[in-house]
């Protein structure tokens, strides 16, 4: 079998359209599938070191081009661009057709829905078979859970500020903007390509450009500040504790079921004129409380198992 995946990523767009779906990608490689990407994907630092991380080759197919065999190839569309009636997308030509889909994604006419969320029952797609929930995560193979660190008063508390791939609304510089505020004991890893490097003038910040090295602090950190987006779920299944905020309408659903789940504090609001307004207040309670950071620690853990991909991977392969 052949799974061509549709997906777009550039700084305006973002990198979480490949990422997530390249854990389905992980998965198909690993049953010995051949897996190729096609469509606009601009050539982020993020994206090609995943893409050498699975073997999977750059620059990606054109769409137009590609030769297909609809009796072997599988489409998985993570994508908001495409058009459904576009002929390329059209279920007589594949195998089978899968989307992923979010609060925004164009009704594409799938055998199969994949709804990335921590609620099944809210998040069918209507007339479709859909794989949502808990179980059905899409979440990448070097995701581990993290444990509690023994501190004390002088050790200084580990946190991770990430906005996503390329965080186009300067989430990242919002945060560590408060940060450099608080007179408090931290370490603060900030992964951005945007953030202005004068927050380094503060010794305990410490600005990293975006790229897988982010799992190994992730491992460490005791506490992490992020946007409602595909990365707050990896984090949320490592057992961090999380601040999040929404920047983006297809964050929204998302970020209100974090929030209304109690699996994760609000920590900002991103105004209709892109400015940030970071709840001050909120990060010194994340950062000062460790019985605030166990309270929300408590009530994920164990939530999530790591096997998501697996699973959607198995459901795809049973539709031929």
């Amino acid at each position: 079998m052949r799974l061509i995946i549709r997906a777009d990523a550039s700084p305006s767009v973002g990198t979480g359209h490949v990422m997530r779906s390249s854990t389905v990608a992980a998965e198909f490689l690993k049953l010995g599938h051949t897996v190729y990407y096609a469509g606009s994907i601009d050539p982020m630092s993020l994206i090609l070191e995943r893409f050498q991380e699975l073997g999977i080759p750059y620059p990606v197919l054109d769409p137009v081009s590609i030769e297909l065999d609809h009796k072997n190839d599988i489409l998985l569309i993570d994508s908001y661009s495409l058009n459904p009636s576009d002929p390329s997308i059209s279920r007589k030509n594949w195998a089978k057709v899968v989307a992923i889909f979010d609060s925004i994604t164009p009704h594409y006419d799938v055998d199969l829905a994949i709804r990335p969320s921590l609620l099944p029952q809210k998040n069918s797609v209507e007339g479709v078979q859909t794989l949502a929930g808990t179980k059905f995560l899409l979440l990448r193979d070097s995701v581990t859970k993290s444990f509690p660190r023994n501190q004390d008063e002088s050790t200084p508390l580990k946190i991770l500020v990430v906005g996503g791939g390329s965080d186009p609304s300067d989430f990242c510089g919002a945060v560590t903007k408060v940060l450099r505020q608080l007179p408090f004991n931290f370490i603060a890893d900030v992964f951005s390509d945007n953030v202005d490097l004068v927050h380094q003038s503060d010794s305990r910040i410490r600005i990293h450009k975006v790229s897988l090295l982010l799992d190994h602090y992730a491992e460490r950190c005791d506490v992490a500040f992020t946007l409602a987006s595909s990365l707050s779920v990896e984090l949320i299944a490592r057992e961090i504790p999380i601040g999040v905020a929404c920047a983006f309408e297809n964050q929204w659903s998302g970020y209100t079921e974090m929030l209304a789940s109690d699996f994760a504090a609000s920590i900002g609001n991103r105004s209709k004129s892109g400015e940030w307004e970071i709840d001050k207040s909120v990060l010194s309670e994340m950062i000062t409380s460790a019985s605030y950071r166990d309270a929300l620690r408590s009530r994920i853990s164990g939530l999530i198992d790591l096997n998501g991909p697996e699973r959607i991977a198995l459901e795809i392969l049973k539709l031929l």
